[in-house]
Order: structure tokens, then C-alpha cells, then sequence
């Protein structure tokens, strides 16, 4: 299977397991709370399948569009109830638990996410040894005092397994711009303790901030793996001139290569040229010449010839079982918390609104973390099962907040707003998630070009 076939898999994929999470939840708590269901959607149009139950009268569909999903309730305002029915009629029910049933959506992908790290903690996650490998000249890092070879043991206090157990943490730490301090051995320059301060002069680019890792954004990376290949790019130079996985790079024009970043760094250097390759395959040595892709980043060009990096993951970050759930918990919470700043950030212009991503990025992404195993698809399903359940909350008539909003509203007021006012609203909400949805895609199409 293809790049492309991946992303349609992973695409649909996680859009069904997160749009059957969000509606059961609807679904379960309106069960529980004796609201009659009439029909579970997952996906919206012309029902491809649909069943039903014995003894249970609710319809199961899947639906034509995969973008979503319903719950239909038993309602007076959709249609005649029968008078046997009305006690199960979602508007007979109490405030209370009308909102419980509206909330339950965002709720569950909320448990969703803690129960997918909690997975991925007991079961294990590749990762890297908290060592640095290398310090970029002029860096936060460097001139905080970070050396290659440096293992990092604690971060404020924290115990460091692996490099990317507190990616989150740190992002968080950063977008709040606390400091972080790390607790560091290396055998040539001792223990020491080491503070990054985002606060400071020296801090980072908040727009940067979520673009990539906290560590490359300080200006350190963990060793970098031998220049050979995982994956040839389809169509691309590399493919063209013959290369195949497990290729070793030893040498760019008779300049040896001495490691991957080495290797990227030569290639960059040369867009658009003709590149004479030695590799190594078979523990046999051959040339083969290629000529550079030329790619703009920036306004400047750089060298690209289609090669995928291996994998640098050299342990394993695992917890037992009761430790994984405060573990999961706390993780999710950063990814929560840095979702939140995030949007907020971009609603007061102070993050560019380019960190959005639409669908066609999400299924990119689902089709890497397919290829890359359960538990990198595990860790995109939270991280979209968090966005999914937040954008739900946000206060937009059609949403789950929307109805919250209402529900608030009658609260204070004491009567439901009119129908009049909800026909706005609703109408106000179509024409904000489609505004979003327009920039989403335009964001997508921007990254494609």
C-alpha cells in the first residue's frame, strides 16, 4: 500500500473510532437517563448499512459522508410523539439532564484520550535515550550550557526516562513561559544543573512554538542515526536512481557522510545539482548519480532527493498499570491545556492561524502513525479525540457548547430562547464552522504546495 492508501486508511480509520466515541456517549447517557434513542449515525447521507436490534428500538446506520455523526432523540419539536412516549421525549427531560446528555459527547472523548495513553504507557512506547547528541551553535541551549553527551536525569524534579517523555510538559512550560531545569551528567563536564528560561531575552518564537519539537526549538537533538534509508520517497530522485531501504550513504561527491543529519545537511546545500551517491548495500560499495529536487522553505531553496530518515528509537517508555492512569491523566491535561492556549493564541493574533489543520493534513498524519504502529496511531487518536471534544465545547450554535449555551441561558432566565433566536444561531454557527473548515483547507492545500 502506498503513502496515499495509508492516509484514506488512517483517515477513516480514526474519524469512525472518534465519531462512534463521541455519539456513544450522547447515546449511552441518554439510555441511562430514559430518553428513547431512535437512530445512532456514524457518518451522514445515504445509509450504506443499517440495522436493527431485537427488542431494541434504535436504528444503526453508516452513513455515505464519514465526516460525522448523529444521535437522534425522541423529541416533540421533531415530530409527534405518542402519549405513552412523551416521558421519554428529550424535551420533557430536566435541564440537568439534558445537559449531562449534551456534555457526555465531549466527555467521552475526553475518557477516550486518557484510555488510548494509558495503552500506550502499559503497553510500551518506543522512544529515545535522554542523551544529547547534539547542540546547535548560538542556541537557547547553548548558551544555557548544554554539551553533547549530556544525559538528562531530571527535568524540575521529574525523573527523564526517554527524550520524548516530557515533550509536552516542556511545550507546556514554554507557551506559559516558565523556566525548566534540567538535572544533567556527562563524563567530561560533570553533573550539573542547567535552566532554560522562556521568559527571558533569549526566549522563543511563540508563533514557532507548537511547529515542532520543544527540544529543536532550544536547540537540542539526540544522536542522529547512520545515513541509511527506511523509505524512498515514490517518484522521487532517490527512487528514480535505484535506491532501496537499508542503502547506507557513506559519501556526497567524495565527501564522506557522518551520520543522517550530515547526509541531509550536504543535500540541502545543493538544490537543483547533480549529486554522485556512494552507498553501501550488500556490504558492497556502488555510485549512483541523481539530480536534486530544488524546494522553497522561507523564500530560500534547498536540496531534497526523497529519502526517509530511520527510526532513532533505541527503549522502551513503559508503566505499570496504576501508574500509567496518573501518567495518561497528566499527559492529556497538557495536551488540553496547550489545545487551549493554542486557540487562544490564534483568536488574539498572537499565534498564526497557518497552525490549523483540516482534514487533508489529519489524514497525512493518521497515515504516518498507521505505518508507524499502535502506538503512534494510539497518540494521534488522543490528540485528535482532545481537539474533537474542546472544539465541541466552544459556545457555536449546531455544536454541543452551542446547546450548552442555551441551556445556560435558560437557566438564568428560566425559559428556553426562542425558536426564532435558535434559527439565527444555527445559522450563525453553519456559517462559522464553514469559515473555519474554508481556512482548515486552505491551510491544507498552502503545506501541500
Amino acid at each position: 500500500m502506498n503513502d496515499f492508501g495509508y492516509s484514506v486508511l488512517g483517515f477513516l480509520l480514526a474519524i469512525a473510532i472518534l465519531v462512534a466515541v463521541h455519539e456513544y456517549g450522547h447515546f449511552w447517557v441518554a439510555r441511562k437517563l430514559g430518553v428513547k434513542v431512535l437512530k445512532f449515525s456514524i457518518g451522514f447521507g445515504k445509509s450504506l448499512f443499517k440495522w436493527r436490534r431485537k427488542n431494541d428500538p434504535t436504528e444503526y446506520s453508516i452513513g455515505i459522508i464519514p465526516l460525522g455523526g448523529f444521535v437522534k432523540m425522541l423529541d416533540e419539536r421533531e415530530g409527534d410523539v405518542a402519549p405513552e412516549e412523551i416521558h421519554q421525549a428529550f424535551n420533557r427531560k430536566s435541564l440537568a439532564v439534558r445537559s449531562a446528555i449534551v456534555a457526555a459527547g465531549p466527555g467521552f472523548n475526553f475518557l477516550f484520550a486518557i484510555f488510548a495513553i494509558w495503552l500506550v504507557f502499559v503497553g510500551g512506547s518506543a522512544d529515545i535515550e535522554p542523551i544529547v547528541g547534539q547542540v546547535v551553535e548560538k542556541s537557547i541551549a547553548e548558551n544555557a550550557g548544554f554539551k553533547a553527551g549530556d544525559v538528562m536525569l531530571q527535568l524540575d524534579g521529574k525523573a527523564v526516562k526517554t527524550w520524548g517523555q516530557h515533550q509536552f510538559y516542556m511545550l507546556h512550560q514554554a507557551m506559559k513561559g516558565n523556566p525548566l531545569e534540567f538535572s544533567v551528567a556527562n563524563p567530561a563536564y560533570g553533573s550539573r544543573t542547567i535552566t532554560i528560561d522562556f521568559g527571558g531575552p533569549n526566549g522563543i518564537d511563540q508563533q514557532t512554538v507548537v511547529g515542532q519539537p520543544i527540544t529543536s526549538l532550544i536547540g537540542i537533538w539526540p544522536p542522529a542515526p547512520a545515513a541509511k534509508v527506511s523509505r524512498v520517497v515514490e517518484n522521487s530522485p532517490a527512487e528514480q536512481a535505484g535506491l532501496v531501504a537499508e542503502d547506507e550513504i557513506l559519501a556526497i561527491d567524495g565527501v564522506i557522510v557522518r551520520d543522517w543529519i550530515d547526509m541531509a545537511r550536504q543535500i540541502s546545500n545543493k538544490p537543483g545539482a547533480t549529486l554522485r551517491l556512494t552507498i553501501l548495500r550488500q556490504q558492497q560499495q556502488r555510485d549512483v548519480s541523481l539530480v536534486a529536487n530544488s524546494v522553497t522553505v522561507d523564500g530560500k531553496q534547498y536540496g531534497r532527493i526523497g529519502l526517509y530518515r530511520p527510526r532513532l528509537e533505541n527503549t522502551t517508555l513503559r508503566f505499570g498499570p496504576l501508574e500509567s492512569i496518573w501518567q495518561s491523566i497528566d499527559y492529556n491535561w497538557r495536551t488540553t491545556a496547550i489545545t487551549l492556549r493554542s486557540l487562544g493564541r490564534m483568536l488574539s493574533a498572537k499565534m498564526s492561524s497557518e497552525n490549523l489543520a483540516g482534514p487533508i493534513t489529519i489524514a497525512r498524519l493518521a497515515g504516518q502513525t498507521v505505518q508507524s504502529g499502535y502506538a503512534d496511531f494510539l497518540k494521534f487518536l488522543a490528540i485528535i479525540s482532545v481537539s474533537l471534544g474542546l472544539l465541541n465545547l466552544l459556545p457555536i450554535p449546531i455544536l454541543d457548547g452551542g446547546h450548552l449555551l442555551y441551556f445556560l441561558i435558560e437557566a438564568i432566565t428560566g425559559k428556553a430562547p426562542s425558536e426564532k433566536i435558535m434559527m439565527w444561531g444555527q445559522q450563525i454557527g453553519i456559517a462559522m464552522i464553514l469559515m473555519l473548515m474554508v481556512l482548515a483547507f486552505y491551510n491544507d492545500i498552502a503545506r501541500l504546495l
